[in-house]
């Protein structure tokens, strides 16, 4: 048996099995006031003539420090018209006290440019086994290198992928299989800042309301693959790569994951009123854009929609990826069941998905298993793009919306509105989210960004809870993203994969988390590594964050 190293012992036993008796029921309460994260996330102006101004931003987690809590990185743009003496428009990194509360770390750590952020995403661009920071922002991105002693140094125009367009999503991945990890972005709309400056409300919305226009008559942007050559920083290989296949689409979402269960990384792109796209990896950094014959471009109807967020999870069991996938309003989320050998069917009718986001509009897309109950739930963050729908109650729309979380029932979805707590009820123009265990304590917590408002915390305070496992892998010190983890509990089987991006223009907790239900053990953890190395782990007891040690990288 491998060994393993317990880092972080939580919850009594006794009360673990109380909590059980009452499994299923799920529970969150808001904590924004008491966390500390302070940062109101502008987002342009009041009336958003430009769709720049819609588009919000999105979260960030790392334990940039070492000490085996999760932080918080907001992204944030600014006030239009910009105002150089306006304080706090910037991007914040809060440092993670342990006890539910923030403190703001940006200044020493040297994070807090004053730019038009959008989102980002984190890796390990130099192989020293510290996260790094990449930001989206409309103009050149940012690229933030952890040095190690709590602050980071900018590098992104000194290693080449100081992006120029405007960025929303990142994912990094290793796609040619060399132990570096590479660097994609996703691009949305081709535009300069006189264009924001001279936008008008010219668009009728439902012959009703004036609105931006967008995307549809917009330029779409190129999206950028960079390809990491280890000191050398990276070369731009988005052609080279396969990456500009299927032409440009207004991207805005994107995640690696391994949709063929082959080993090697994949990218799902979700696109603005354009199909979205799934590159396929041969295994030699060349990737196929496949989103058609896989299933996955289109709804089970035939029609684009308008994807702004994705999120990775396995919903039903089965030990393959699905997709979940946010849309405008009035065209509902899609949800892909993943059939094997990479091929997808949009589930979102069947479990359950389709009619209770036909209304709202969707941004960050999020599973988690809420309840610790062993079967993923889904969190949508959600809010309109025009404020301007509040101005006609004949519309029957709202600019600020409540987001949604949907239980899983067997495969199938409830939307639990607000029987999930009251928090759940609030009403925002939200944008990005993530899950993360913010106090070691077992169960996933959310952090929701809202437009030109501060984020909202949403602490998992559910009394049925099951137990647990919080797996924290560790490679030789390097970064293991990639790696997929099989759980086997109580007779049933769970995968996780550590993967990047998702969300929308957010990055969850690094951390693999499995609910377990009522068993007291995982009875075997098996983890295929990035490159194909395999360890598996016996015998390991529940209610625990735990370090799993693998085979060091070359």
């Amino acid at each position: 048996m491998a060994s393993c190293r317990h880092v972080v012992t939580a919850l009594a036993t006794a009360a673990a099995v109380a909590a059980f008796a009452r499994a299923g029921e799920i529970r969150f309460v808001d904590r924004s006031r008491a966390s500390g994260l302070e940062l109101v996330t502008w987002s342009g102006s009041a009336e958003k003539p430009h769709i720049l101004e819609s588009t919000g931003n999105g979260i960030l987690v790392l334990d940039y420090d070492g000490d085996g809590w999760q932080d918080l990185y907001l992204v944030a743009s600014f006030r239009l018209p910009f105002d150089a003496g306006a304080a706090g428009e910037r991007s914040a990194l809060y440092r993670n006290l342990g006890d539910g509360t923030f403190v703001d770390a940006s200044e020493r750590a040297g994070v807090g440019a004053r730019v038009y952020g959008q989102g980002g995403c984190v890796g390990d661009v130099d192989g020293d086994g510290r996260p790094d920071l990449y930001v989206t922002v409309f103009g050149p991105n940012l690229l933030y290198r952890n040095l190690g002693d709590g602050t980071f140094a900018e590098i992104g125009r000194e290693l080449g992928v100081d992006d120029p367009g405007w960025g929303i999503g990142c994912a990094f991945l290793d796609g040619d299989g060399d132990g570096d990890q590479d660097l994609f972005v996703a691009n949305y709309i081709a535009a300069t800042w006189d264009e924001v400056a001279a936008a008008r409300r010219t668009r009728m919305w439902r012959g009703k309301v004036a609105v931006m226009d967008g995307p549809r008559g917009l330029p779409e942007a190129a999206n950028a693959y960079y390809v990491n050559e280890g000191a050398g920083g990276f070369r731009v290989g988005t052609e080279a790569a396969g990456l500009a296949a299927g032409g440009m689409g207004y991207s805005m979402g994107v995640a690696s994951l391994d949709s063929d269960g082959d080993g090697d990384p994949d990218l799902y792109v979700a696109n603005d009123s354009t199909p979205n796209r799934l590159y396929r990896n041969s295994g030699r950094g060349v990737f196929e854009e496949a989103g058609v014959w896989t299933g996955s471009a289109y709804n089970a109807d035939g029609r684009m929609q308008g994807s702004m967020g994705v999120g990775v999870g396995d919903y039903d069991g089965d030990g393959r990826l699905d997709l979940a996938v946010t849309n405008f309003a009035h065209d509902h989320y899609a949800l892909y069941r993943n059939l094997g050998d990479g091929l997808f069917a949009d589930d979102s009718h069947a479990a359950g998905v389709a009619v209770p986001t036909y209304a709202p509009l969707g941004w960050a897309a999020v599973f988690l298993d809420a309840d610790l109950d062993g079967d993923e739930d889904l969190f949508f963050a959600n809010g309109h793009i025009y404020p301007q729908v509040d101005d006609d109650p004949a519309l029957g729309e709202s600019y600020r919306q409540p987001n949604q979380l949907l239980a899983n029932e067997g495969g199938a979805f409830r939307d639990l509105g607000a029987e999930a707590g009251e928090a759940l009820s609030r009403r925002a123009s939200s944008r990005g989210a993530v899950a993360v265990d913010l106090e070691n304590d077992g169960d996933l917590d959310l952090v929701v960004s809202n437009q030109d408002e501060r984020p909202q915390v949403l602490a998992n305070e559910s009394p049925g809870r099951g137990r647990w496992l919080l797996l924290d892998l560790d490679r030789g010190g390097r970064q293991t993203l990639g790696a997929r983890v099989e759980v086997t509990a109580g007779g049933a089987r769970q995968i996780r994969e550590r993967t990047s991006g998702g969300g929308y223009a957010s990055q969850n907790d690094p951390r693999l988390h499995f609910g377990l239900g009522g068993a007291a053990r995982a009875d075997a953890i098996r983890v295929r590594w990035p490159g194909g190395g395999r360890t598996t782990f016996r015998d390991l007891p529940a209610e625990r964050v735990i370090s799993l040690a693998g085979p060091r990288a070359r």
